[in-house]
């Protein structure tokens, strides 16, 4: 459709998307400013409620045109989405990312991922909630030829971490979830055994 209207000489307007990350951390007074206004779909140019602002140095209105969209991108396990704004909230869709552990399709030294995973989410969820779910991300670096100190690498560096930050250092809950037994003390107990 877009070369049909653009060999009949009509100008297809290209879009564009403006992604913030952690849109929750940030102070949305000073991040949107006007545009909270401005951003609401019947406010935008072309649109029936059109509204524009006079920008505050050169003076020039400006408006957000139909073909801008805003991704924001937030943490459901972070307790500081409950203090977003209410106008954001209304300006928004909430789309919910739940982890796809089917996208791990590796295999690192007989450990299937994508069944870790998934069996540690499964115990997350009943020792606390959904929203605390592991993501798949932290483990898509990993490919069939990674050694075992690869995948130990991640839950040393970001896995345990999490977990000790969900459960405030409750060694016998992330064990539960890891599987392993605290016979040792051992700082690495699991991550690694040694006999």
């Amino acid at each position: 459709l877009i070369k049909l209207a653009e060999a009949k000489g009509i100008d297809v307007p290209v879009n564009k998307v403006f992604i913030i990350d952690e849109i929750n951390r940030g102070n949305i007074s000073k991040i949107f400013g006007e545009l909270i206004t401005l951003i609401e779909d019947s406010k935008r140019i072309g649109a029936n409620e059109e509204m524009r602002t006079r920008l505050p140095y050169s003076g020039e209105p400006f408006g957000v045109p139909n073909n801008v969209y805003l991704l924001g991108t937030m943490n459901t396990a972070d307790r500081s989405i409950a203090l977003i704004d209410t106008a954001l909230r209304r300006r928004f869709k909430f789309v919910e990312m739940q982890p796809k552990p089917d996208l791990l399709k590796v295999t690192v030294e007989g450990v299937n991922l994508n069944e870790m995973l998934t069996a540690m989410n499964k115990k997350i969820e009943v020792l606390y909630d959904r929203e605390h779910t592991i993501g798949h991300s932290f483990f898509m670096g990993l490919t069939n030829d990674s050694k075992i100190e690869d995948l130990a690498e991640v839950f040393k560096q970001d896995i345990i971490p999490l977990l000790k930050e969900y459960f405030y250092d409750e060694y016998e809950r992330i064990a539960e979830i890891l599987s392993d037994d605290l016979n040792s003390k051992s700082e690495t107990n699991f991550i690694i055994r040694q006999d």
